[in-house]
């Protein structure tokens, strides 16, 4: 499954899935200008479902999407060991 915090890739699908935060809230401002305008029966606690078709909609679409000229992210560096401490040179004993 691609990673949508991968900037490097343009391919379709990561494309799609990087739109979906802007769809949600653009949908929940275009609900709330509704209720501000039409608040008797465009109330926020009528429309919520709303926002969950378009979470849908957005998931199918990335689903359908191809993934060609996918960039998979890099893996995580697990961070490592430090050095071992230098130990004395050899000829130099002490």
């Amino acid at each position: 499954m691609p990673d949508s915090s991968n900037n490097r890739c343009s391919c379709q699908r990561c494309t799609v899935r990087s739109l979906r935060g802007p769809a949600v809230l653009i949908t929940v401002g275009i609900l709330f200008l509704l209720e501000q305008m039409r608040g008797d029966y465009f109330s926020f606690h009528n429309t919520w479902p709303v926002i969950l078709i378009v979470l849908g909609l957005v998931s199918l679409a990335c689903s359908l999407a191809p993934m060609d000229g996918h960039i998979a992210p890099a893996p995580p560096v697990a961070p490592g060991a430090p050095p071992p401490p230098p130990g004395p040179l050899p000829g130099q004993g002490r």
